[in-house]
């Protein structure tokens, strides 16, 4: 019985750590990062719609559900060359996963996409994880050479270049990366980088920011709990060899 009442205290503490971890990595702190939560259905966003927890800053960027697909804007229907309008692609025009997407002019009226994360521990490590791709606007011609600069906090970094064909599209890529945040409350951005002026689009989904890794109490309860079991284990051992 009094084995069983200090396994269970033991079990109980680990039980809790893990608890306390499992929490701690799952939680998501970036708003609407399939970009659907519209206020009013696709366009170009800061103009003829928003998406909810994303500030577009005056950009000429869109949200999408699909390239061929045009989305208004202050100019007009905006879409992507992909396989269903004779694009030199196979692209099907959907992003990387459920969802749509978020297309950023790498050349006119460029500005960051951005989001201010809130809720954020100093000094806690958290997941960041996108997709991203590169296409040109249907109407244009040339090939072009676009990238992606980003970034949570004091963290910023770039895609690197991609030359992308005439009418051609990148394919989608995944990153992913494990930023330690320095305030409670950091901005994340994308900012597209074109060299032409043949409208190069950056396109943005699946954005992700989880915490990364238990506190440092939930490991230590995590410890403790293991030690706990270990002790009453050979305490248990003991107490049978000496009867």
């Amino acid at each position: 019985m009094h084995f069983s009442k200090h396994f269970a205290v033991a079990a109980a503490a680990l039980s809790a750590a893990l608890v306390m971890g499992g929490a701690a990595h799952a939680t998501q702190y970036a708003v609407n990062g399939d970009f659907t939560q519209l206020t009013n259905g696709l366009g170009e966003l800061g103009y003829n719609t928003d998406a909810t927890g994303w500030s577009a800053n005056g950009g000429y960027n869109f949200v999408f559900t699909q390239g061929d697909v045009e989305s208004p804007g202050f100019f007009g229907g905006l879409g992507l060359w992909d396989a269903n309008n004779g694009g030199s692609n196979t692209w099907n025009g959907l992003a990387a996963g459920a969802g749509n997407f978020a297309a950023l002019d790498g050349d006119f009226q460029t500005a960051p996409l951005t989001q201010t994360i809130s809720g954020l521990t100093i000094g806690q490590s958290y997941n960041l994880s996108f997709n991203y791709a590169f296409g040109q606007q249907t109407g244009f011609d040339g090939p072009t050479v676009q990238s992606i600069i980003f970034g949570l906090g004091d963290f910023s970094t770039t895609t690197g270049d991609f030359n992308v064909a005439n009418h051609g599209f990148t394919g989608w890529h995944a990153f992913s990366a494990v930023i330690k945040a320095t305030s409670t409350s950091e901005v994340l951005s994308f900012l597209a980088v074109g060299d032409k002026p043949v409208p190069p689009f950056a396109l943005v989904s699946n954005v992700s920011l989880t915490g990364g890794v238990p506190e440092p109490a939930a490991w230590t309860m995590m410890i403790l709990g293991f030690g706990g079991l270990g002790a009453i284990a050979r305490r248990r051992r003991a107490a049978t060899a000496a009867a």
